[in-house]
């Protein structure tokens, strides 16, 4: 056996690939569809649409006993042909991969793939979208009203329904263990073989960037280059809350409030003290609720809003109003919040869980709650609720850093508190070919490929030039006064 296959055979066994599955074929595309769309200047796109059959799991006693379906999309210039695709990586964990590519107008499609230099490809993950079986979970788990939000009101009720569905969905036969970005760093695999592809481009935001860490480890030769966004290591799932209120400080800065984090604190001392009940009339306008509002409640909707900068905008003058007593705003928000809670996705929890943090990280976390602005609301309830999913837990080694030569651009906004700068340079310090940059007044979400400031440096990125700056300036939040 030569050297390389070796320490091919090595690596894979610890991966826990064995080397049948290294070696098995493509898996096949089922129920494809094609279809011809026309660009705005008359030329020809390709939309390709089907099915990628994969193993609910791949390792143990039942590896290969029950198969599942992955929704997959494709686009392309008509009678184009490429060795290297651009694959989108949904975030959440649970959006819909195939979503992000579907029903874009000619313009944005050509437009994404004049940008990607070729062919964009993108799936839904296990669990999730059109993908079989569906790990939704739309059902509400309503709060009560009548006492003010705490985690030790909620989380039995919250504990209930997760196992209520857990056990729903072992009758079915569904194997939630297998519901870990390591499997799904295998279907990513799978796709790009499915479609004949010999490496990736790979996209990743926020949790997309978790599972292209994975795949990166896992199959390192199928990766070409990766794009992460609003980024997330193998260890930063559960977030450490003194990061927060880093972000938290920053904003109040650029909102000319720099008093606003004093601000929070007084409201949450007030309420903790004294919680406060409001009428509020429901959305639909035809009744109208008591509802309590404790330190919770906007702690939790606060930790919500830090990922949309359209909520990120009404949050200073939200605090200015409810120093002062009011708290009309907020109202209808803890409504919705308290009668519309949802699980949402079983795989969610699943792919959480599973990657959950290191005891070091758990000890920050602990250590830095009790004292910082919005506790622990930020993990609130995934960090919890361990004990009413299946035990999925994919261990140290997973968490620990991913090393690898892929060229790789790490963009993260300055306000974005879920996965916070230091993420990116903590990712990157394992990675000898990235390159980080910071984007100044972009929270979690911000447009990544309308944005005529970032469109440039993810062209030289693609094209391997020399990036020419490690900071760009988005439009600033558009802050109500």
């Amino acid at each position: 056996m030569s050297t390389f296959r070796f320490l091919y055979a090595a690596l894979a066994l610890a991966a826990g690939i064995s080397a049948a599955s290294a070696q098995d074929a493509a898996p096949a595309i089922h129920q494809a569809a094609t279809r011809i769309i026309a660009a705005p200047d008359g030329r020809q796109m390709e939309i390709a649409t089907g099915f990628v059959r994969v193993p609910e799991q791949r390792t143990g006693a039942n590896a290969g006993a029950r198969q599942i379906e992955l929704a997959a999309i494709r686009l392309r210039w008509a009678g184009a042909s490429a060795s290297t695709a651009n694959m989108l990586l949904a975030g959440g964990p649970g959006d819909s991969g195939t979503r992000l590519l579907s029903g874009l107008p000619p313009s944005q499609t050509a437009a994404l793939l004049e940008l990607m230099g070729g062919d964009v490809i993108a799936f839904d993950q296990r669990g999730t979208g059109r993908s079989q079986p569906s790990l939704v979970l739309p059902e509400a788990v309503p709060l009560p009203l009548d006492v003010p939000g705490s985690p030790q009101a909620w989380l039995p009720l919250i504990d209930r329904a997760a196992r209520v569905a857990a056990a729903r969905f072992a009758a079915k036969g569904v194997r939630l263990e297998s519901y870990t970005t390591v499997e799904s760093a295998d279907d990513v695999e799978a796709v790009r073989r499915a479609f004949g592809y010999a490496r990736l481009n790979l996209w990743g935001r926020s949790y997309g960037s978790h599972l292209a860490l994975a795949t990166a480890r896992r199959h390192p030769g199928g990766i070409a280059r990766m794009i992460l966004v609003s980024p997330e290591g193998p260890d930063h799932t559960l977030k450490l809350p003194t990061q927060t209120d880093a972000v938290i400080a920053r904003i109040a800065a650029r909102a000319g409030m720099p008093e606003l984090p004093g601000t929070m604190r007084t409201v949450f001392d007030q309420l903790r003290r004294a919680p406060v009940t409001l009428s509020v009339t429901d959305s639909a306008g035809d009744a109208t609720r008591q509802v309590t509002i404790g330190e919770f409640d906007l702690q939790l909707l606060t930790a919500q809003a830090l990922g949309d900068p359209r909520l990120l905008a009404t949050l200073p003058v939200a605090y200015r109003e409810m120093a002062a007593g009011k708290f009309a705003r907020i109202g209808p928000a803890v409504l919705v919040l308290r009668t519309r809670f949802r699980l949402g996705s079983a795989m969610k929890y699943m792919m959480d869980l599973s990657s959950y943090a290191s005891p070091a990280r758990l000890a920050r976390i602990r250590a830095q709650a009790g004292s910082a602005l919005l506790g622990n609301a930020m993990n609130f309830p995934v960090m919890d609720l361990r004990a009413a999913w299946p035990d999925a837990d994919l261990g140290e080694a997973y968490r620990s850093d991913v090393r690898s030569d892929v060229p790789t651009l790490i963009l993260a906004g300055d306000l974005d508190a879920r996965t916070p700068v230091e993420n990116a340079h903590e990712i990157a310090a394992a990675l000898p070919n990235a390159q980080v940059v910071v984007a100044e007044n972009a929270a979690h979400e911000f447009d990544l490929f309308g944005n005529p400031a970032i469109r440039p440096l993810l062209q030289d990125f693609l094209a391997g030039r020399p990036l020419r700056m490690k900071r760009i300036t988005l439009p600033p939040i558009p802050f109500q006064r």
